[in-house]
Parts: structure tokens; sequence; C-alpha cells
């Protein structure tokens, strides 16, 4: 597998940034908006707070707030064009899976990145995850509404992820 698709494939699973808090929000308890879904703080929270307290650990780094949220809104457009070509991490295995990693009550967030990570691995493993399909799930991607609460950052069409920004008004502090 290239570099680059390796990259691709890298911002598609689960984007990793560190989180600042920022000034404004998308409305109340709302992390972003998905062409007119509600991912809200307290869905990105809960899942953040159960994949990262998972033991053994399903990601090899923790999850971020923006990576998170990254997973989030990745989920129904990766899930769905790896569903069309026949790979599935069905609702009962992501369960399993995260009731052996000690959560017993996952939520739907939690299912929807166990579901994510499972899918992402078969379909490499399998080699049916192209360059070519990382370009058109960030085709998808791009042609989604997508408004993010500032506080986690802005949607990098070309990254196909949510990247953390600091604002213009903030002035980097010089080390010396």
């Amino acid at each position: 597998m290239t570099l680059s698709v390796r990259r691709s494939l890298a911002a598609l699973a689960v984007g990793a940034a560190l989180v600042t808090a920022g000034c404004g929000a998308a409305g109340p308890d709302r992390a972003a908006v998905v062409d007119g879904t509600v991912i809200s703080e307290t869905h990105l929270q809960t899942a953040m707070a159960e994949v990262n307290g998972m033991d053994p650990a399903l990601l090899q780094q923790p999850l971020t707030p923006t990576g998170t949220l990254t997973a989030l809104v990745q989920a129904p457009v990766v899930l769905g064009y790896l569903g069309e070509r026949g790979i599935v991490v069905s609702d009962s295995l992501a369960r399993r899976e995260a009731r052996e990693r000690g959560v017993t009550d996952p939520s739907e967030g939690t299912l929807d990145i166990i579901r994510l990570a499972s899918s992402i691995t078969a379909a490499q493993q399998s080699g049916q995850l192209t360059e070519a399909d990382g370009a058109a799930l960030t085709e998808q991607l791009r042609s989604l509404d997508i408004e993010v609460n500032p506080r986690y950052g802005t949607f990098d069409p070309d990254t196909a992820s949510v990247q953390l920004v600091s604002p213009e008004w903030v002035t980097p502090v010089d080390a010396q």
C-alpha cells in the first residue's frame, strides 16, 4: 500500500488532532451538523470516553475530541461505501467487540467507531480499499453540508476530516 493511500486512509479512519477550546457554537449541545443531522457534544464526549476507556484499546492512540468528531462525521459515508462492497460489521459484532473490551452498554457513537475501525481494517487486509476508493470517499464527504462547532475546528474538504485551527485573533506566544 502506498504512502498516499495510507495517509488518505488514516485521515478517513480517525483524524488525530490536539484540541483547544474555541469560541462560538453551532448551537446548544452541537458538535457538528452534517446534512441536517446533529452530532451532539454529549454524543461525542460519550463515544470518546467509552472508546478511550476500552481495555484492550481499540485504537493505537487515544481519541481526541477532534478525532472523535471526524470519525462520527465520516462513519455513515464510509460504512455505506464499504457496505456496498460487501464489507459490513454488524451491530451485534460491534456490541460483542465493545463487551470484550470492557464496555457493557456502548453508545451508538461508540458502536459507529467500532464498526468504522473494523470495516476499514477488513477492507485494508482484503485489499478492497484502493487509492481510488479513498478519493471517492473524500469526494462523497466533500459533497456533504458540514457545519462544525468552532470548538472542534473546521471541516477540511481536502482531507475529509475535522482539523483544529487557531482563530485569526489568537496570536502565538514567542517561546523566548
